[in-house]
């Protein structure tokens, strides 16, 4: 009996050596909930994140309708234009009738095109999409040189701030797939050989002083913001 006693004892006395701590037992619990929070915190993060962005498609749309709202009116008064060059006028030989109306024919065209690019950019809003050389501010700055040297503006669009709280310069540099041919070809001879000069980067923020134009002899400050670890241009 004695010797059961004793056996129970010292398989209770393994049992409390070999368990955890007071201490230990609390710093798990701790860190249990430090995670939980950490969780928390992230989710709301996020949740914000979708709001703002929410937000900022709004205010593209706004844009973009009060655009093509402009362009329908100078389409209107283009289209007038033209009925009125095609009628008749005593003295005007035909031929410069025709120049008249070609010419005008083809504004009429361009204002049509550009309407309808717009309007392909609206039904694309709701389009995200973030790319690996967003994780640096340097790679988007240096991705802006390589588009102007292969014309291929298709990831532009998803350059501008996500909230919407962009310039209009950087607006027009990321609705650059849809602007005219002559447009695309200065945005070219600007930047094709563009490098970069002297990066600050702060924080969530950073200005990239670069050098543009045909001889890079031009310097600008390109503004960029991180919003949940991807860089986005700012302002010029």
């Amino acid at each position: 009996m004695k010797l059961n006693y004793i056996l129970i004892f010292a398989l209770f006395t393994i049992t409390i050596s070999c368990g955890e701590s007071k201490k230990e037992i609390e710093q798990k619990k701790a860190e249990i909930e430090n995670a939980k929070n950490a969780i928390a915190e992230a989710k709301e993060k996020e949740r914000i994140h979708l709001e703002k962005i929410e937000v900022g498609k709004s205010k593209l749309k706004i844009n973009l309708d009060n655009e093509i709202d402009r362009l329908n009116q100078k389409l209107t008064a283009a289209k007038e234009k033209y009925n009125e060059i095609n009628k008749f006028q005593f003295g005007r030989l035909n031929s410069t009738k025709q120049n008249q109306l070609i010419e005008q024919s083809r504004v009429v065209n361009k204002i049509t095109s550009y309407i309808r690019k717009l309007e392909k950019e609206v039904s694309l809003i709701n389009l995200r999409e973030t790319f690996d050389f967003q994780n640096s501010p340097l790679t988007v700055v240096e991705y802006l040189f390589e588009v102007a040297q292969t014309k291929d503006f298709k990831k532009m669009r998803y350059l501008c701030d996500p909230y919407g709280e962009n310039d209009q310069d950087v607006r027009a540099f990321c609705l650059m797939e849809m602007a005219p041919e002559d447009v695309q070809d200065e945005f070219t001879t600007q930047f094709k050989n563009g490098r970069i000069m002297s990066p600050i980067i702060e924080n969530d923020r950073a200005v990239i002083e670069i050098a543009f134009g045909p001889s890079s002899n031009k310097l600008e400050k390109l503004n960029l913001i991180k919003r949940m670890d991807k860089w986005y241009l700012s302002s010029l």
